[in-house]
């Protein structure tokens, strides 16, 4: 399961909103200095899926990637395999969203875990927020480590992977990947997302394809007899306006452009790129993206949202839900179990979902998809058996949910770092400290649906999550590359970004953002859009 902060818990609807591209990990493309922007992708064969042996789920997700649920850790996890390699050490960058954990020597987590690889894994890591800078350093300096976490847009990078790391299509694709077990549950699509120019060049730090959800204090609104699940906008513009008590200091929300990012999905437009017919268009060119940014002005100007909601970091809308002061807040739906914790002091808390619902009787809803791979680690240029060992480390480490492997990866030792409640572990004080490691940001197995003791709460995350998932569209970027979205979108992303921030609070007309739109376009959006369209073509 992904380590969260409140720090990122808000990404879903309100990250996509603005056009920004698609993951830019991945793809095909040119090296060097060659200015050809997009070739074929997807030449070479994907790994064949096959579920890793495991505990049965007592909630089976009905679509390829969901998160199976789980109401209880099994009594007798699956036997421990023998280590998979037998001494030496294994180097590894990656990132991380959370503190610095216990070193090494002071970790009896980390030790364990070392035990049941066989081998010392000694990770470098950084906060993600600098890691991009830490990969950076660490590529010019030319002495890589073993195994390396590519995370956020890497210019020119199909070059990089062919001059510093290794094609692992030979030992992944295909039936190939039968000798990795567990790599070979990770779901299809985050596996597209690691083939560039043909080959298979890393492993994929998988996420579910579920995007954020708008969370609700289902409690404050059955206080006024108010629904959690309007039936068209109409209602959902009368909701916020029902909760709003500016004399009592309560908001309906905090987050405008969460708001926003609900409209477009009631619109029927997904959060970032359209294809038709081998044509793309971006959301934000559409006409629903400007009547949807029409109505989240409107609903400012009704002073449904909290007064510093525009500039307030994530973890002060969270506060802000968890206090009461607004009942709406978007947010990561891998973020459920967090919401409940936060609440768990609170007086008569009960958390709710709403699902995006037609703006009127004539659309249909989509609901916004999740990045199904967040990263994906690479392995360093070396001879075929230092490969294939550790290619084996890395699936040890994505072992599955139900697995003794999983069990010491993600809770450490009992009576040390976790106790057993039933059959179920919970980490102390200071297995929650040494279990910052980050493990899961070099390899990891499908994320599920747990919360230990609460049935309750896994129940209603897997039933929004089913719902969900039906409503979701396909991203028709998954595998394709733009040089020029990786050099450029963070720039013409923020321009973009920043004149939405304007119209909304009114400082802009509301027709200036079609020339907002046009200069995106000048400045590489066009240039993104046939990137895409010519890679798109030659699949």
């Amino acid at each position: 399961m992904e380590t969260l902060t409140r720090r990122s818990l808000i990404m879903g609807a309100s990250a996509a909103a603005v056009i920004g591209g698609a993951a830019t990990l991945t793809g095909c493309g040119t090296s060097g200095g060659e200015n050809t922007d997009a070739r074929r992708v997807g030449d070479g064969e994907l790994p064949t899926f096959a579920e890793a042996a495991g505990v049965k789920p007592d909630l089976p997700s009905g679509y390829p990637g969901g998160m199976h649920g789980f109401f209880s850790y099994p009594a007798e996890p699956t036997a421990p395999v023998e280590p998979p390699l037998s001494g030496g050490k294994i180097t590894a960058l990656t990132y991380t969203f959370d503190p610095v954990a216990p070193g090494l020597a002071e970790n009896p987590l980390w030790q364990k875990v070392n035990q049941g690889l066989g081998a010392e894994l000694d990770i470098t890591y950084a906060p993600s927020a600098d890691y991009r800078q830490r990969f950076a350093t660490t590529i010019a300096g030319g002495d890589l480590p073993d195994l390396v976490t590519i995370y956020g847009s890497v210019q020119q990078l199909p070059g990089l992977l062919r001059s510093q790391f290794t094609d692992l299509s030979e030992h992944l694709a295909g039936d190939a990947i039968k000798d990795y077990p567990n790599l070979a549950g990770l779901a299809t699509e985050s596996w597209r997302e690691t083939v560039i120019e043909g080959s298979i060049w890393g492993i994929p730090i998988a996420r579910p394809p579920i995007g954020g959800a708008m969370f609700v204090r289902k409690d404050l609104l059955d206080q006024q007899g108010l629904a959690v699940q309007p039936k068209d906008f109409a209602e959902f513009k009368e909701l916020l306006i029902a909760l709003t008590d500016e004399r009592n200091s309560r908001w309906a929300c905090g987050d405008p452009a969460g708001v926003l990012g609900l409209i477009t999905s009631m619109l029927g437009i997904p959060s970032l790129w359209i294809e038709e017919g081998g044509k793309f268009t971006a959301n934000i060119e559409t006409e629903q993206y400007a009547k949807a940014l029409a109505d989240a002005r409107g609903l400012v100007e009704a002073g449904v949202f909290h007064p510093d909601g525009m500039t307030a970091t994530n973890n002060q809308r969270n506060d802000w839900f968890t206090a009461g002061r607004t009942p709406l807040v978007q947010g990561g739906f891998v973020g459920y179990s967090k919401y409940e914790m936060w609440g768990a002091e609170v007086p008569g808390f009960e958390l709710a979902t709403m699902l995006p619902v037609g703006y009127d009787s004539s659309t249909e809803p989509v609901h916004n998809r999740g990045t199904v791979m967040q990263a994906m680690t690479v392995i360093k240029k070396s001879d075929p058996a230092r490969v294939k060992e550790l290619l084996k480390a890395l699936d040890w480490l994505a072992s599955p949910f139900g697995s003794s492997e999983y069990l010491t990866r993600k809770f450490g030792i009992e009576g040390e770092t976790y106790v057993l409640e039933g059959t179920d572990p919970i980490l102390n004080s200071r297995g929650q400290n040494l279990k910052l490691v980050p493990f899961g940001y070099i390899s990891d197995g499908p994320q599920v649906i747990y919360d230990p003791g609460q049935r309750r709460i896994a129940e209603a995350r897997f039933a929004y999550q089913e719902k969900a998932l039906a409503m979701t569209l396909p991203d028709p970027t998954i595998g394709l590359y733009s040089e020029t979205e990786a050099t450029k979108t963070a720039q013409i992303g923020k321009a973009l970004e920043d004149h939405r921030t304007e119209i909304l609070i009114g400082r802009k007309p509301l027709d200036s953002w079609t020339e907002a739109v046009s200069s995106w376009r000048k400045a590489g959006g066009d240039q993104i859009r046939e990137d895409y369209q010519t890679a798109f073509a030659a699949k």
